[in-house]
């Protein structure tokens, strides 16, 4: 299809054409028809700009002339008439091409702006999720296609209230009275929402006449458009534009009503986005909250953990109060920049809350009812400041939505926590109230919780000096040598009440013999001491006779049983018995077996046939396994805490990897370095018993 360059081109050439054929016709048959030359100017016009269409006109005039020279009537009435027509038709075909190059130019203007209006439209719905990122990036791309001056878009609240959503191309304060609008208002603005028509005012004195305030404001003319977001029964708000003079004429009003229309569809969309991002949100945050605030039994920590679970997925700002001698004491701040959280952690004492309003933390901790505010009122703002200076800080953080929670524990409100959306535009709903309460009682569990550790930390402190002192009696270190054996043992225990569990070691020497036992009491605490004396008693009464290392389990499991306090107690075992020739003989009662570490770095497991525990009655002695150490070969005796070693993710940290280490590593240290690295591959303190006893078979 030819351009419209082309078509102009070729078709002005058309006019010349017919006006020589009709001076031709003029000429050849000697009829003088010098009125309708014009006709040449009004077949150019059709298709063509003013100035060919002109030049086209101005030779029909001419040649109109020369019929009355050719024709020699120059002057004469029918001439005239004939040649007033002429020039009558020819003024009327350059108006008409006048007309249609201006409508034709404000056509293409108005084509261009559309596009650029729906380009702009696609880039921004293509990423933005909220109806704020929707209204900055309409006003950030279409405004600067259309040439807009100035541009902003007004959300209409659940109080019937407009209030600023986005706003580019702001002149100065003189128009921040229009930034929230009653939709009951007399205002132009509130007036255009309600009817839901758009209003033009043309000319910087009639933008005046209807708003005294701005008058100054704009320091050159322009018109204004306030253009109603709507859709079928459902208002949105409004969006205003200004113009430089001219820009927009009365003519494309109606593209500007359709304009009005695409963004209303656009933030129809990115709310609906919004809804359905929120309630993903809320749904994933209360999957993480109990196991992230169980990482830490230290209060601080653990309301630290609420704000960075909240801000920014779910809030700008978070702050977590407690309730201490009657007064709201901010424990915790976050807000999504951390340089804006330092500042404001650096004033939280200067401004303390104060308790006599009825809105807010103050109120929800006294009622122990949530709070919504899916906007926030200047006046709102205003009660809650205790100061000047402090009312002027919250004004410029511009709140514009907030929830607030209880933070209810068993003993009663301990506190609350409040979050607010500021600059991300956001608004609370019924349903994050809802979601905050869920995350409080969650908190408010965690904070009961870290506060009865702190308590029994404090209460059982004189308990655990008496276990220490057990567990120095009870499981004193082996000696360094006995015999052709090199021994070493380790105890650590993860008892929440003391420092010693139900894991045991005990060594026996004989003549060219040595026997040794390391066990698992079930159990924990100071009941397992009892327990572990009695096993290792047994074991030293026992293994002091001249029978096999089977005998002496079968022994053991007659005398422990009376200490016993019911059929479920028991004890898991393992016995090995090293001669001075290294031969060694070893039995298992439902314990792991032995890892055999030899000189040259090998790491085998001990194949042994495993017999029930001590305590549960042996019927039969156990099998007892033989085998022969060579010189610096080692026996690593452990108790299931080196096996059952849990990683972060729930897996089982694997040992073998950091037992050939100990099977040539200096005696003393070797078994530091195992349990300082099974700790690293958990990642965490061990969180189970754990005995180990290292024999190193080294004969003169």
């Amino acid at each position: 299809m030819p351009s419209r360059a082309a078509l102009e081109r070729w078709w002005w050439v058309s006019g010349p054409v017919l006006l020589t054929l009709m001076v031709a016709v003029d000429i050849g048959l000697g009829r003088q028809i010098n009125g309708v030359y014009a006709g040449a100017a009004v077949l150019v016009a059709i298709n063509a700009d003013v100035r060919r269409t002109s030049l086209v006109a101005l030779a029909c005039v001419v040649a109109s002339v020369g019929s009355g020279v050719w024709n020699d009537n120059l002057g004469e009435v029918a001439w005239a008439v004939r040649f007033a027509t002429c020039v009558l038709i020819c003024v009327l075909a350059a108006a008409a091409a006048d007309v249609n190059e201006r409508r034709r130019r404000q056509l293409e203007r108005t084509t261009v702006l559309a596009q650029g209006v729906l380009d702009a439209l696609a880039v921004e719905l293509t990423g933005a999720r909220t109806v704020k990122d929707v209204a900055e990036g309409f006003l950030g791309r279409a405004v600067g296609s259309l040439g807009a001056a100035s541009a902003m878009v007004l959300a209409l609240d659940a109080d019937d209230v407009l209030r600023t959503v986005a706003w580019h191309g702001r002149g100065g304060d003189g128009a921040d009275a229009y930034q929230e609008v009653p939709l009951s208002s007399a205002l132009p603005i509130a007036v255009a929402t309600r009817e839901r028509v758009g209003v033009h005012y043309r000319t910087r004195r009639d933008i005046v006449a209807a708003f005294p305030d701005l008058a100054g404001y704009y320091p050159q003319d322009r018109s204004l458009h306030l253009l109603p977001l709507f859709r079928d029964d459902v208002t949105y708000g409004l969006l205003a534009l200004t113009f430089p003079p001219k820009v927009v004429t009365a003519a494309q009003d109606g593209f500007l009503r359709s304009l009005a229309g695409a963004l209303t569809s656009a933030i129809v969309r990115a709310g609906e986005l919004e809804r359905q991002d929120a309630q993903a949100q809320r749904t994933a945050l209360l999957a993480e909250v109990s196991p992230r605030l169980a990482r830490s039994l230290d209060l601080v920590d653990t309301l630290g953990e609420v704000c960075r679970l909240l801000v920014p997925r779910f809030a700008d700002w978070c702050s977590v109060q407690l309730l201490r001698d009657g007064a709201l004491k901010t424990v915790a701040l976050r807000h999504r920049d951390p340089e804006t959280t330092r500042w404001a952690l650096g004033l939280r004492d200067a401004f303390p809350t104060r308790m006599d309003v009825d809105t807010g933390a103050p109120n929800v901790v006294r009622t122990g009812r949530s709070e919504l505010y899916p906007f926030i009122p200047a006046d709102l703002v205003s009660a809650s400041a205790v100061n000047a200076e402090h009312a002027e800080i919250l004004d410029r953080l511009g709140f514009t939505s907030a929830v607030v929670a209880p933070l209810v524990g068993r003993d009663g409100v301990l506190g609350a926590v409040t979050l607010i959306h500021a600059e991300s535009g956001r608004r609370y709903t019924e349903a994050d109230v809802e979601f905050l309460e869920a995350v409080a009682s969650r908190a408010a569990l965690a904070l009961d919780t870290a506060a009865a550790f702190t308590e029994q930390s404090e209460r059982l402190a004189d308990v655990q000096l008496v276990a220490q002192a057990a567990q120095q009696a009870i499981l004193a270190p082996p000696p360094e040598r006995a015999g052709a054996v090199a021994l070493s043992a380790r105890y650590l225990s993860a008892a929440a009440e003391a420092n010693v569990g139900g894991d045991l070691y005990e060594v026996v020497v004989g003549d060219g013999w040595v026997r040794l036992l390391v066990g698992d009491v079930r159990g924990k605490g100071l009941a397992a001491v009892r327990t572990a004396t009695v096993v290792m008693g047994a074991f030293r009464a026992a293994g002091a006779d001249p029978i096999d290392v089977g005998q002496v389990a079968c022994e053991m499991d007659r005398r422990i049983r009376p200490y016993l306090d019911d059929g479920e107690d028991f004890v898991t075992a393992v016995l090995v018995e090293i001669a001075a020739d290294g031969a060694f003989a070893a039995v298992s009662c439902g314990h792991p077996a032995p890892a055999l570490l030899t000189s040259g770095g090998d790491v085998t497991y001990l194949d042994l046939d495993s017999s029930p525990p001590l305590g549960l009655g042996l019927d039969e002695r156990p099998e007892v396994r033989t085998g022969r150490l060579a010189p610096g070969d080692r026996l690593l005796l452990y108790t299931d805490g080196l096996i059952e070693a849990r990683t972060q993710d729930g897996g089982f940290a694997d040992p073998t990897p950091f037992l050939a280490p100990a099977a040539t590593a200096d005696l003393q240290v070797a078994l530091d370095d195992l349990l300082a690295s099974l700790t690293a591959a958990a990642g965490h303190r061990l969180t189970d018993d754990l005995a180990v006893l290292l024999a190193s078979y080294e004969p003169d």
